[in-house]
């Protein structure tokens, strides 16, 4: 009987002990280990999204929030996306298939295989005639700003927003961050906090009624993806860039904000389904996608 009780107690203490001595952290909701990582700049998808993350409008883990708004000015209907970051490796991007064996997918398959919480259209850098600057992922592939034709996005290591406006070779290489991720298109709607105006700009269809897309930031690791319906979506008109300012500009706190690539280009998905327009036949398909990846991982 003694020598039973002594083997009792030993398990016990072996037990209390491997509890004394098991890693400590966060849980996920399946009661396993996890935390907020960091993803590597060469990782060709971000961390799997939670199923349980997901909710009516929107998406949360410990490493993002995503939450979706809808709405409706100038006679056309609008999307919003509103994310925040734990940390800067969390705004990607991912291409179709490569910068020198430029492809196209559909916006929703990219994001798929990205495992993207959000994704929206890029800048379609291939159609760009060789111009203007192109960064993915820490590799820069393009400088040929000297005809100063378009307004250059980059996004650098702390993942802020930069507006260069028709900036030369030289205004670019003098950028004092860290570019990641680099874009032609534009116009900048907002630039530093202050409006800008295209209706004017035949180069970018100013006056043209059109769907639209803009990438925005409006705090540290706080971005708004803002889309516009266009004249071939039933019950919308479409929006001038200067209509389309207005929309991006009556969000409070908006610092930076930049033209995307528009038309039947203009793609947002969510859940691996493109919720913008969607009554539109047309899904034009993409060369890349800027995407917000969860970094919650085991």
């Amino acid at each position: 009987m003694l020598k039973y009780v002594w083997r009792v107690a030993l398990v016990l203490m072996l037990l209390l002990g491997m509890l004394f001595l098991a890693p400590v952290g966060p849980m996920d909701v399946d009661g396993a280990l996890a935390e907020v990582v960091e993803i590597p700049l060469t990782a060709k998808y971000g961390v799997k999204p939670l199923k349980s993350g997901y909710t009516e409008n929107g998406y949360e883990d410990p490493s993002i929030s995503v939450t979706i708004e809808r709405g409706r000015i100038y006679d056309t209907n609008y999307v919003v996306a509103r994310v925040k970051l734990q940390n800067a490796s969390q705004i990607r991007t991912a291409m179709a298939q490569s910068y020198y064996s430029p492809s196209t997918d559909m916006g929703t398959t990219i994001a798929r295989r990205s495992n993207a919480v959000l994704a929206i259209n890029g800048d379609f850098f291939s159609s760009r005639n060789n111009e203007g600057y192109v960064a993915r992922q820490g590799k820069v592939y393009r400088t040929r700003c000297d005809n100063r034709v378009y307004d250059i996005l980059i996004i650098d290591e702390n993942g802020d927003l930069h507006i260069f406006e028709k900036p030369d070779n030289a205004a670019i290489e003098a950028f004092e961050g860290t570019p990641i991720n680099g874009f032609t298109f534009g116009p900048g709607l907002i630039v530093n906090g202050e409006v800008r105006r295209h209706e004017g700009d035949h180069f970018y269809a100013g006056s043209k009624p059109a769907q639209r897309m803009c990438l925005a930031q409006v705090g540290p690791l706080e971005y708004l993806c803002i889309c516009s319906e266009g004249p071939e979506d039933p019950g919308s008109t479409g929006m001038t860039l200067d209509q389309f300012t207005d929309l991006v500009a009556s969000f409070e706190g908006v610092q930076n904000a930049y033209n995307l690539d528009g038309g039947s280009s203009s793609t947002m998905v969510f859940q691996n389904q493109k919720i913008n327009s969607p009554n539109n036949p047309k899904r034009r398909p993409l060369c890349d996608i800027i995407y917000f990846a969860s970094a919650w991982m085991e």
